[in-house]
C-alpha cells in the first residue's frame, strides 16, 4: 500500500515539473509569435516581438513564483493538520 503511494506521488511530481514547463514556455513563445505577426501586419522592425517576448518572460515567472507560493501555503497547511493531529492523540 505504502509503495502505490510513493508511486503516485512520484508521477504527480512529474506532471508537476512539466506543468511548470508549460508555464514558463507559453507565455514566451506566445508573446513572441503574436509579436512577429504584429511586426509584419505593421511593417515594423521587431519591435512588438521583443516587446511581447519580455512581456512574456515577466507574466512566464510570475506564473511561476504564484505556483510556488501556492505550493509552500498547501505544505504549511498539511503540516499543521498532522501537529493538529498529533496533539489530538
Amino acid at each position: 500500500m505504502d509503495e502505490n503511494k510513493n508511486q503516485k506521488k512520484a508521477r504527480l511530481k512529474g506532471i508537476g515539473l512539466t506543468t511548470l514547463g508549460w508555464e514558463i514556455a507559453l507565455p514566451i513563445f506566445g508573446g513572441v509569435i503574436l509579436g512577429f505577426y504584429l511586426d509584419r501586419w505593421l511593417n515594423t522592425t521587431y519591435m512588438f516581438t521583443l516587446s511581447l517576448l519580455g512581456l512574456g518572460i515577466m507574466i512566464g515567472y510570475y506564473n511561476i513564483y504564484k505556483r510556488i507560493e501556492i505550493e509552500m501555503l498547501r505544505k504549511k497547511l498539511s503540516n499543521d493538520q498532522k501537529n493538529k493531529d498529533e496533539q489530538e492523540e
